[in-house]
């Protein structure tokens, strides 16, 4: 039995990153227990609506009703008498009593009699609990096979909240990678061996038009010998302060690409993807350049109407925002709206104050991290 045990733990926890494993998993514990029937049921604490996350030996289509509502009225976890992982039997009798809808319409078509249920935990969002079911003329459970229940209990719990955080997790990171593909501003990631490991669509596109820097081979590469030797060294720079954790070491680089036939540079800022500074290590292989590239003479997916409403700025603060994001230098600014550079200098002030910053590339971070999502594609 001890060797049928450990096995069976092997099995739950691979069902917490293989989800469809847990049907495996529920017909184990009916072996093991001796049941019919088993299912695996997730609460939430917040709305009380209760979703079945595994079932063996039930009708799916009594599965699918409990999911579509008849599971409010599941007064199990009511019923249970004992503590975190500890078993609660419930007979037949006991269960007619205190829910007799519930008994008429789920538990009797399911042949249902005889409940060992566990409590397998609760916080303030979530409770999950564990059952296993005999038939109504079946006798009860032993004490051996409750002990049972006791010893397994602690690592479906431990599986099921992995499988809830790695859901999280992945989760997470597929909205993480959608909001990165909407940034209104070319984003791309650039390894150690000058590999670009991501590219979003804006990027994409400014590369695609500008013939200042292209993307080969799954590499940037600049027009010219002397702007590559730029953006290497850049890159370079930024990946070196990383490896160094040097709180002194630049984080941040910029390089303008120009060609004949582009009305404006090209301009990219590179940063590193993990803070300077940081005590985790990382390996060459995981070290990442962040660059974010605008085209000044391209079309950006935001306007300065949207950055005025959501940073309360004036609109010629607003303009001047916009300018400084798309690589535009303060005398250029001036130049474009007609203006002195006394005047763009005190507007870009203004717009330090509002938001809280004190260099340009603050303004620039926060905007392109602020301003997302956004609908729209380049044109």
């Amino acid at each position: 039995m001890q060797n049928e045990l450990l096995d069976f733990v092997g099995d739950i926890y691979e069902a917490s990153y293989k989800p469809g494993h847990w049907e495996v998993v529920m017909e184990k514990l009916c072996q093991l227990t001796g049941s019919k029937s088993s299912v695996l049921i997730i609460e939430n604490q917040k709305s009380g609506n209760r979703q079945i996350i595994s079932i063996y030996g039930i009708s799916r289509i009594l599965a699918v009703a409990y999911n579509a509502g008849l599971g409010r009225y599941d007064n199990t976890f009511s019923l249970i008498r004992t503590r975190i992982n500890d078993v609660t039997i419930l007979p037949s009798q006991e269960l007619k009593q205190n829910n007799p809808s519930y008994y008429q319409f789920i538990l009797k078509p399911a042949d249902i009699g005889h409940i060992s249920v566990v409590d397998l935990h609760k916080d303030s969002d979530i409770r999950i609990g564990m059952a296993v079911h005999r038939s109504l003329n079946a006798p009860g459970y032993s004490n051996n096979e409750t002990n049972i229940l006791r010893l397994i209990s602690p690592h479906i719990c431990r599986a099921v909240l992995i499988q809830r955080e790695l859901g999280n997790a992945r989760s997470e990171a597929r909205n993480m990678m959608s909001l990165v593909s909407k940034i209104p501003m070319g984003m791309l990631l650039v390894g150690q061996d000058g590999t670009v490991k991501f590219c979003n669509s804006v990027a994409q596109h400014v590369l695609g038009r500008h013939k200042g820097l292209s993307l080969a081979e799954d590499k940037l590469q600049a027009h010219s010998r002397e702007s590559q030797k730029q953006l290497d060294s850049a890159l370079q720079d930024v990946l070196d302060a990383l490896h160094h954790r040097s709180e002194s070491a630049a984080a941040v680089r910029t390089v303008s690409f120009s060609h004949p036939h582009a009305s404006f540079p090209l301009v990219l800022f590179i940063s590193s993807v993990q803070e300077p500074g940081s005590h985790f290590t990382v390996s060459d292989e995981e070290r990442c350049a962040r660059v974010y590239i605008s085209d000044p003479g391209g079309q950006m997916n935001i306007s300065a109407a949207q950055i005025a409403n959501v940073f309360a700025l004036t609109n010629a603060e607003a303009q001047v925002t916009l300018c400084l994001v798309n690589g535009l230098k303060l005398a250029d600014i001036a130049e474009h709206n007609g203006t002195a550079l006394e005047t763009v200098r005190s507007q870009m002030k203004a717009v330090f104050n509002k938001l809280g910053v004190n260099t340009q590339q603050d303004v620039i971070r926060i905007i392109i991290q602020t301003m997302i999502p956004l609908s729209g594609s380049p044109e």
